[in-house]
This record gives C-alpha cells, structure tokens and sequence, in this order.
C-alpha cells in the first residue's frame, strides 16, 4: 500500500452542473472509496482496473502479473458516484451516461509517477470503466533480461546489426511488446546516434532518445504524425502501433530510408504479421523489401520456483502438446506458499516467436506465397515457433503446460 496518494485532473474538463460536479468529486466517503481502491491496485502493481457494475453495487477488480482478482465491492448507493469521481478526474462529461467516452489523469504514489487512460462504456447496469496504468520509468531491461532463449537472442542480435530496416514487435494486448522495442533501441543505441520515438503512450523514459505523443484533440492524424518523425532523419525510430494502410505505408517507406524503424502490431504468430500489412494494402514487394525481422510474444504468468510441483508427461499429455519429447519429460505445476502468498506464482515469463527475413523468404513473399508456405520454409531455415519456445520453458519450469497452450 502506499502512503500518499494526489491527482491530476485532465487539462479540460466539460462543462456540466456544478452541483453535481461538487457531488461526484467532494463527497468524502466517494473521494475515499476511489483513492483506497486505486492506491490498493498501484501498490500491487496492477496494470489495469475494472469498476464493473452488477445488478446490486459494483465490483472493483486489478490485473496483476496477468491474472484478475476482485480487491473491492462497492455498495449500490455509492455506485454511480464513484463513477462520477473517476469521469470527472479524467475529464469526461458526467452529464453523458450513453455513449462510450474515454479520458486521462496523472497520479503520484509516493514517489512514483504514474499515467491513467480512461474508457467508459454503457452496460445493462450503468457504466463499466477500465483503467489502464502506465508507470512512468526508465528503460532499464536489456535484451539478455527479457528471457529470450540464446538462439533467438543471438539471431535477433545478428538482425539488429542492420543498419537499416523494419523490425515489428507483435502479439496480443498485454505481451509486453513495448519493453521487448525498447530493450531493443537500448541493444543499438550509442551516443553517435539519433533516436526519437512517437507513441500514444511513452511507457519508458529512455536517456537520450526523443519522445513524443499525440495529443488528444490533435488536428493530424497518426500517419502524418509518423511522416513528420521521419522528416527529423533519425538513425532510429520508434513509431507505436501500426494500425491501418496510411500507417503501414509510412512505417515502411521511413523503414527503406538508413535507419532502423521498430513499431508493433497485435498479430497471433510473426508470418501473419507480415500478412496483416499485405492486407492493410501494401503491397508485397514493399514489406519484403523492408522487413528485416519480425517478433511475436506471449506474458505467461512464472511459476514459483520454491513450490512448484513436477510430474511426468505421460501419453495423453505428448499428443496434447504434439511435440516430440524427451523421455522422462516432466512439466510442472503451480501448488502456492509463503512465498508466493499462496498463489503459486512469482512474476512472469516471456515466450517468443523470431522470424528472420532471408532472400528465398522474400521471394516467396513478393510471390504471394500461402502464409503456411512461408511460415514451414522460415522453420526449415531455424524460425522456433512459440509453442516450441513455450514448451521448452514449461519442460524448465519456468510456467506450466497448460498457459503456454491457451496463450497459443
């Protein structure tokens, strides 16, 4: 828990009535109700709340380390204040109940620095929020700390010493794609370069690298956003999540010019990445043409290493995983104790995918190859698929069979 906990309100708040304003946000038992339940999900190290609203009262819920639990109920009569109290601190309109809004604020934890990004959506009892945390912090993760295996570290490394080139970050919301981009940009950057980055959330403070983000009522758009970075001739760059054609297209004429351009992408494995730009509308010739390498990523939650119980993969598992093991393969699985609080769990791990584009890869690219073609010929010339990695993490110990197969 921390000791002290201030806010921030957003820059503009609508106009609305000023009593109910004064309601929302000075009532003491909702200022307190909001503060314990944000102050309790910080201390935590939660990533994201979630004031759901059921028929009776409201639950108050944090993702941590991957996993959701409840930390606070909040009775009925108090539901649609504390709703209120969190609209008001992000600058949404309190007067609108309808429609879906979203908003921002700061908060200080201590000594501790933290953004909050707001969405509000109507349900059948009033309005669910989230908020999603981002700690502001330096990038201190190295390449060798992400947990990467040394074979896919030592291919990555080998790619990265391009000195020019895309190379995408991908995997679903939440796999920790950002600190994969800016151990990266810390593996190459030196005092002789010029690095700048442009994302909707600057996660990571990196020392000596530009950064910047949109404002929320900016009048260009993100594409002209990532023309404007190139136009700077940085040596790297960093441009968030590529998301439409007019996106992709600026990412990579910026990934032909010497420069190295990491951005990332929600893509279920590294070859459907690639299949994503093609289908955003660049065409083929272009994205093989740019692409020097593509990651995909998995955040498992990490066994606890003091209970942790092995036993053996017996027939039923081996054609589950359909994998050939090794004789006497055992996998592991979570028990709790002391020293997890008796959760079985202690921190999480990181499975990876690394395709490494080749000349035989682009041309069967540029030849509109099946995306299963591409992906077996990647894997004859050494792609580890993430099951192999995930399996291979499981047979250590490190998560339990069962994530790795439902992250797949």
């Amino acid at each position: 828990m921390v000791d002290k906990v201030q806010f921030e309100t957003a820059r503009k708040t609508p106009e609305v009535d000023a009593k109910q304003v004064r309601t929302a946000v000075e009532d003491k038992g909702v200022v307190q109700e909001v503060d314990a339940a944000l102050a309790e999900a910080v201390g935590a190290g939660a990533t994201d709340i979630h004031f759901e609203p059921q028929a009776e009262g409201m639950v108050v819920r944090v993702r941590v380390n991957g996993t959701m639990r409840t930390v606070k109920e909040v009775q009925d009569r108090m539901k649609g204040n504390v709703l209120n109290r969190i609209k008001v601190l992000s600058g949404m309109d309190i007067t609108k109940s309808r429609i879906p809004q979203s908003g921002f604020f700061k908060m200080a934890a201590g000594d501790r620095k933290i953004e909050l990004y707001v969405y509000a959506l109507p349900t059948l009892y009033g309005e669910s929020i989230t908020v999603k945390v981002q700690y502001k912090q330096s990038a201190t993760l190295r390449l060798d700390q992400l947990g990467m295996s040394p074979s896919v570290l030592n291919a990555y490394r080998k790619a990265l010493s391009r000195n020019s080139g895309l190379y995408l970050v991908t995997g679903p919301p939440g796999s920790g794609k950002r600190t994969t981009v800016y151990g990266s940009i810390l593996e190459i950057l030196k005092p002789d370069m010029t690095a700048m980055g442009f994302d909707p959330v600057v996660k990571y403070e990196v020392p000596g690298m530009v950064q910047g983000k949109p404002e929320d009522r900016s009048e260009f758009t993100f594409a002209e956003a990532i023309a404007a970075l190139f136009q700077q001739e940085p040596d790297i760059a960093y441009i968030g999540d590529v998301l439409n054609e007019q996106e992709a297209r600026a990412t990579i004429a910026g990934a032909f010019a010497r420069r190295r351009v990491f951005a990332r992408m929600t893509a279920n494995d590294t070859v459907n990445a690639l299949q994503n730009l093609v289908d955003m509308g660049v065409q083929p010739f272009l994205v093989a043409a740019s692409t020097a390498a593509v990651i995909n990523q998995r955040l498992l939650q990490r066994l606890c290493p003091s209970c942790r119980e092995p036993y053996e993969a017996d027939e039923t598992i081996q054609k589950e995983v359909g994998l050939k093991l090794p004789a006497g393969a055992r996998f592991f699985r979570a028990r709790g104790c002391t020293a997890c609080g008796g959760s079985g769990y202690a921190g999480v791990v990181a499975i990876f995918e690394l395709y490494v584009s080749s000349e035989e890869l682009n041309k069967m690219l540029v030849a509109k190859a099946s995306v299963n073609d591409v992906r077996q010929r990647a894997v004859r010339e050494g792609l580890v698929s993430l099951k192999v990695d995930g399996v291979l993490k499981a047979l250590s110990g490190y998560c339990t069979l069962e994530e790795v197969l439902n992250s797949l």
